[in-house]
């Protein structure tokens, strides 16, 4: 659900997991065959828990960063 001023999305905890079955049964009903989820830190962490429990495969969780100071990469406005 939108908030009022329309700048932001709400989802109830239950509804995120709801999206995340849904997800689960599109996954099923494609007949994609898969050996691992790999899933981004910061959002798919959940997703991904929770997909590798339904399909019973392995989970991998991958952590990246785009703005790293010592890097020489510096976020800009």
């Amino acid at each position: 659900m939108l908030t009022e001023d329309g700048k932001h999305l709400y989802v109830s905890h239950d509804e995120y997991h709801n999206l995340i079955e849904k997800l689960a049964i599109q996954v099923h009903k494609s007949g994609w065959k898969f050996d691992t989820i790999l899933c981004l830190a910061r959002g798919g962490m959940r997703p991904g828990d929770v997909l590798s429990r339904i399909f019973d495969v392995p989970l991998a969780i991958m952590f990246t960063s785009s703005y790293r100071l010592e890097a020489g990469t510096v976020r800009g406005d």
